[in-house]
């Protein structure tokens, strides 16, 4: 048996309501715990400024660090203070900053609904309650294992709320995306014309695109070249050919094969990438 690696990330294909198919990574164990540290430090820097402001008002109103009675509502407020600050932190940040805290943003993390789209406030609030079950026995114990046995690495609050925790693109990806992009650019500087693909892809058109075919016109776009030997351009040809034939594409609309992939791979790609 091979036993996995917990801090890898895996290729999760999802398919949203409107028909789109988004191919993303989900967040493992190591980058899941990397973050969650983040926060934890940061909320215990602030938990720490809470409990030292609460301590020199005491002090302040009573000249004494331990008054024996009379400030028991600052205690009590403190601890009220400590526990929506703990609990709401991950929540209003997951909820209104896009699906990431400060130590998933670090970390190129990000929450989202299983099928694909942005985390709404109620799954939200599901998964962060039910954080007290992941942390059982002690330190993310219950969550850790969940995770690591999950086939789309998901704690017990993940499995509840219906979300899921994505790896955003590494800066690799961001750079060979934006070299695509200018070797595009390029080429339209020198009289390339692309069709208007993106407009005229619907849903149907897109489903019919598995994750191979997103292999094969990601690595065309990789691998192209201003002036391709005689090779590439059989090879860009028959590419051509599988696509028109696949989408039902018109020949005879789209003569050309090297704007019509190039509009193709800029009108997909967001539908694969996130």
């Amino acid at each position: 048996m091979t036993m996995r690696d917990p801090y890898s990330e895996r290729q999760t294909t999802f398919v949203t309501p409107e028909q789109v198919r988004l191919q993303l990574r989900t967040a493992g164990l190591g980058s899941r715990a990397i973050a969650h540290l983040i926060d934890a430090l940061l909320l215990l820097a602030a938990s720490a400024l809470v409990v030292f402001g609460t301590a020199g008002s005491i002090y302040l109103l009573s000249s004494s660090w331990f008054p024996n009675d009379g400030y028991d509502y600052l205690f009590a407020g403190m601890f009220l203070l400590l526990i929506v600050m703990n609990v709401g932190y991950f929540i209003v940040m997951e909820a209104y900053r896009g699906g990431q805290t400060f130590g998933k943003k670090a970390m190129g993390l990000r929450v989202l609904q299983a099928s694909g789209q942005s985390a709404t406030i109620l799954p939200v609030v599901i998964r962060n309650l039910f954080r007290l079950l992941d942390f059982l026995p002690m330190g993310y114990f219950a969550g850790s294992t969940a995770i690591f046995f999950s086939r789309a690495d998901k704690r017990f609050g993940d499995m509840v709320a219906g979300t899921i925790v994505v790896a955003e693109a590494t800066a690799e990806q961001r750079k060979r995306r934006a070299r695509i992009d200018k070797r595009i650019a390029r080429l339209q500087a020198k009289g390339l014309l692309l069709p208007e693909l993106a407009s005229e892809l619907g849903a149907a058109e897109r489903a019919l695109l598995d994750e191979r075919d997103w292999q094969l016109l990601s690595g065309w776009a990789e691998r192209l070249d201003p002036k391709p030997p005689v090779g590439a351009q059989g090879l860009e040809q028959r590419i051509w050919l599988h696509f028109t034939e696949k989408l039902g594409h018109s020949r005879a609309a789209y003569p050309d094969s090297r704007p019509y992939l190039a509009a193709l791979y800029l009108a997909v790609r967001e539908d694969w990438e996130l």
